[in-house]
Parts: C-alpha cells; structure tokens; sequence
C-alpha cells in the first residue's frame, strides 16, 4: 500500500544543479491523493422465515451486476422477528444484528439502509436503486484499504484497515469492521410460501471486530490512519467464505466503504 504522498527530486537533477544551490522548498513536490471509486453500503434487514426478503436479494444481485461488486457492497443482517419461530433463533440470527434492528427502529422486513442516509431511513428494497443512483454521485472523501488473513494456528482474523483522508476538510466519524460469510446452505422461506432448504445465503453478517459502533476516527487530507483488528473465528464459520466489510459513517451517512476477502 503507498503511504507517501511526497516524492524527491532525482539525483540526477539534484547532480545537473552544479554548484547551484537549490531551495529546500523545491526538492519536494506535492502530490495530490489520487481520487477513488465511490461505493455504497447496503444493510438488508433480513430474515430466514420472510417470505418476501429473497426479492431483495434478488435486487441486491441485479444492483451489484449493474454496478459490480466494489460499488455495491451489501451486508444481510438476519435479525428481527422473522430471524426467530416460535422463541427458536434461526442458523443466521445474531444477537448484533437484532441490536442493530432496534437500533434503528425496524418493523417490517425486508427493509434496508442505503450508506445510512436522512438520519437513517429505511427504505423498501424497491428503492434501493435510486438511492444507490443518490449516492454514486458524490466524491468520496476518504479512501479505505484492507488486509484480512486467518492464521491456521490460533483461528483467529487479522485485519488490517488504513483510511486515507482525500478531503479538503477534516473527516470525523467512526470506523466500523464487520465480518460478513458467502454461500451460506441454509433454508429459507420463498416469496411462493415454500421453503427452500438449500438457499444460497450471501453477505451474512456474523460479526463485529471492533464493537457495534466502531472506533472513533478522524483524517485529514492526505493524512493516513491505520487499525489493527483480532477476531476469533466461530468453527461453524468457512473462511474461505469470508471477507470484511469496512466502513466510515457520522451521523449523517456512510463515507465509504471497502469489502476485502479473508486469505487464508
């Protein structure tokens, strides 16, 4: 990853002076942070005993052809009251998730969050796409990048995250991590009242690695902020699965947000 954002003249150049002596102020020369690719966070509040929520995935597939999947990012948090029958917890519920449904002020299902946009509003999965539309226009003014690896040994996630500030002004905000798992087999209920024992489930949350809210943060332009995250890894979890999610949010809306696959 580059962490500099000044170079020095040449040898060369400096040797072909001669005897002239050059100003300090001219051996450096600025290099502006170069602009990066604006991505959106979709939360899709989901649930494994909603019959309407595959017709969400389904628009989050369509979203993420049109856009590619370093655009769209989405994470499916199984949470609410179709993540629970009869006082049973579905396979993909956590705890997390169902915080983050009260949180936020949930009812219905599906319903998700779009960089969490107007204070948070939920919108109908049939409104996904303008929002993500709304957003795309915008700069992004941070860049993120990640490291994830597993290490065998000790079963435990490594990330690390770097946010690189590329506004004018300084950025606040929090810094969230999350877990997510792919091609999860488990049953779902289907938009034709069946139910589909071997459902593909994508982008399921699983975890947090720094806390439900996240890490205070704040960059300047050009500066760099670097994170270190441990998670241990749930043996139900396959690695060669997983990814993380990282994401800059305030109070108004997520700024950016990058998803990496986990090495293993």
């Amino acid at each position: 990853m580059k962490r500099f954002f000044y170079t020095i003249l040449t040898l060369t150049a400096v040797l072909m002076t001669s005897c002239d002596e050059m100003d300090p102020q001219d051996r450096l020369i600025y290099v502006e942070p170069p602009q990066v690719s604006r991505a959106v966070l979709i939360e899709d509040f989901t649930g494994q005993y909603c019959v309407n929520c595959p017709r969400a995935t389904e628009e989050i597939e369509r979203l993420v052809e049109e856009y590619g999947d370093t655009t769209v990012i989405a994470v499916a948090i199984h949470s609410g009251p179709f993540s629970k029958n009869q006082g049973a917890y579905t396979p993909l519920y956590t705890a997390q998730g169902d915080e983050y449904f009260s949180h936020w002020g949930l009812s219905a299902q599906p319903v998700g969050l779009v960089d969490r946009l107007f204070s948070s509003t939920p919108f109908d999965y049939t409104d996904w796409a303008g929002a993500v539309n709304y957003e795309l226009e915008k700069k992004a003014p941070v860049s993120i990048m990640v490291e994830a690896e597993m290490d065998g040994g000790d079963n435990l996630c490594h990330a690390n995250v770097e946010v690189i500030g590329l506004d004018s002004v300084l950025v606040k905000g929090k810094l969230q991590v999350w877990l997510v798992e792919d091609s999860i087999d488990s049953f779902q209920l289907m938009p034709n009242g069946s139910r589909e024992e071997h459902y593909n489930h994508m982008h399921v949350f699983r975890a947090t690695l720094n806390g439900a809210w996240g890490d205070d943060i704040s960059v300047n332009h050009g500066q760099v902020v670097q994170k270190s995250y441990t998670l241990p890894m749930d043996a139900a979890w396959k690695p060669q699965h997983c990814s993380i999610v990282a994401f800059v949010y305030d109070e108004e809306m997520v700024k950016q947000v990058v998803k990496c696959k986990l090495i293993y």
